[in-house]
């Protein structure tokens, strides 16, 4: 029986990729492991299920789980829901799918999990990933049924949330990828329970709504706790992320993605993800004297580490953080969200995609032919590209001392390069669900990662045990919202190096390190 319904609104937008985007398609292909959905016209497309798992996860996010498994509650209702007893009813709310709007070049990322013994490359742990660069825009149309004539207010603010870019989308969102921003709302009302209304929806009259008059009225609204940090730094160091094709005449090239029209060299945020959760757990297996025990081999392989791991209860401090990978087959779930973001860092100028191309593909290395593709490549009107020439590199030979027999190779090093800020963002009302004991034990660690990092103690990008991807930190901003006993971390916004910026919450921040050290050094 079709349902009865007074009101109908229907909202039209664009969103814009502020970093790239990836939803998964069937399978991989010849090209990469992880495709990207694609439709049935053979266009890349972002399904409505993706675009409503988002939407309904963020307005759940206030609520607890058991709250949400209550029929009668807000979001059930609004969205949708099936109990054990398949009692239920449809969403009230339709999303529609999204086709990427023009022409876009997609980009290959590769990932890598990390061997917890060696520091290198694991053994069968490397991925290749299809994404959507930055910039890419795709349309948003969203209706929703009313059976009232009320106002949807929890719906506006979550088009606020979506116009502020905090709302994400996709695969490895905690990575770098699936920001997004609303743009060019239009808002339409129809009134389908009265003559003149309906007439008035038929023929397309007296529908459309001041969006901005929307906002103004709505006043203050709910806002997930999080804890912002920027970090500006410099590279005192070559530093770059490898790209996995070679060029022609260099051997090694920097990874560059897609800004728009241009391009410009990145540092993933996985990448960073990736050597900020390394050191995290070289902390906490330190201070609570975490051991894995070798097999027969000597060495357990890449699974089985991540199996002892997790054997151990304080790597979930880590897992909190930066998250854990679902392993298990049964309906006992071992798969957990990272609570902490981080956004892929670009090189401040960009290159055109030509240009670009003509340093790839230049078929010679000496300096008269090849400096004249990089100067073409790059906008030297402020000369924030100080050296980019190949380096060339050799490995030596242990017997003769010499240079090894077809081991020369090339690097192309970006050095004094200008970079963007870094972006992280832990999502405190996560933390809160996982365990609220665990909020000030991981800002803490946090922290002293970030005073690691600011001491030139973790290097980043490819190299870094060659004397590459050392960085100087010259700021680290703060912006957090009010935390019960930790009374003023939302009135600190400066991070100095050795911590002592943040004065009086010191204090607590510490008793809860030591407490929960000495607590699971018990446990141990």
């Amino acid at each position: 029986m079709a349902r009865a319904i007074q009101t109908r609104w229907k909202i039209n937008g664009t969103l814009k990729a502020e970093t790239p985007i990836y939803i998964g398609g069937m399978g991989g292909n010849a090209d990469t492991d992880l495709a990207l959905a694609v439709n049935g016209c053979g266009n890349y497309y972002i399904p409505g299920t993706s675009l409503a798992g988002a939407l309904r996860g963020w307005m759940s996010k206030p609520f607890r789980e058991a709250e949400l498994k209550e029929p009668n509650h807000s979001i059930n209702h609004l969205w949708g829901f099936q109990d054990a007893n398949s009692n239920g009813h449809a969403s009230f709310i339709v999303i529609e799918d999204a086709e990427i709007k023009g022409s876009s070049n997609i980009e290959i990322r590769e990932g890598v999990g990390i061997d917890r013994h060696t520091g290198a490359a694991a053994d069968k742990a490397k991925y290749s990933r299809a994404i959507l660069p930055k910039g890419v825009t795709f349309p948003l149309s969203i209706t929703l049924d009313c059976q009232q004539d009320q106002t949807p207010d929890e719906l506006w603010k979550l088009l606020l949330f979506l116009e502020d870019g905090k709302i994400r989308i996709g695969g490895a969102k905690t990575r770098g990828l699936g920001k997004v921003k609303l743009e060019d709302v239009k808002i339409e009302k129809h009134i389908l329970n009265t003559a003149s209304g309906l007439f008035d929806s038929l023929l397309k009259q007296n529908l459309q709504q001041d969006w901005q008059k929307i906002k103004a009225a709505l006043g203050q609204y709910y806002s997930p706790a999080e804890l912002t940090l920027t970090i500006a730094w410099q590279p005192k160091d070559p530093v770059m992320v490898k790209t996995e094709g070679d060029g022609i005449a260099i051997d090694i090239l920097p990874l560059v993605s897609q800004v728009d029209t241009d391009v410009k060299f990145v540092i993933p945020g996985s990448s960073i993800k990736g050597v900020l959760r390394t050191h995290a757990e070289r902390i906490v297996r330190t201070v609570i004297g975490i051991d894995i025990t070798p097999d027969r081999e000597g060495k357990p392989k890449f699974n089985e580490q991540i199996k002892l791991y997790k054997a151990n209860k304080p790597i979930e401090l880590v897992d909190a953080i930066f998250g854990s990978a679902e392993k298990s087959k049964d309906n006992n779930s071992e798969g957990k969200i990272g609570a902490l973001y981080i956004d892929d860092c670009h090189a401040a100028i960009p290159m055109t995609v030509e240009n670009w191309s003509a340093v790839e593909n230049a078929s010679s290395m000496m300096v008269n032919n090849f400096r004249p593709l990089v100067e073409a490549a790059i906008d030297r009107s402020e000369d924030p590209y100080k050296v980019l020439q190949p380096a060339m590199h050799v490995a030596v030979d242990r017997w003769t001392g010499g240079a090894a027999e077809g081991m020369l190779y090339s690097v192309l090093e970006p050095i004094g390069v200008s970079w963007e800020t870094i972006g992280l963002y832990l999502d405190l009302d996560r933390l809160q669900k996982y365990d609220s004991n665990l909020i000030k034990p991981a800002i803490a660690l946090l922290l002293l990662v970030l005073r690691d990092f600011a001491n030139r103690k973790i290097p980043i990008g490819y190299g870094t045990n060659r004397g590459m991807g050392t960085v100087e930190v010259t700021e680290i901003t703060m912006n957090c919202s009010p935390i019960n006993e930790l009374a003023g971390i939302e009135t600190k916004t400066e991070i100095s190096s050795d911590l002592s910026s943040l004065g009086d919450l010191l204090t607590p921040l510490t008793e809860a390190w030591q407490n929960w050290i000495t607590q699971h050094q018990e446990a141990a």
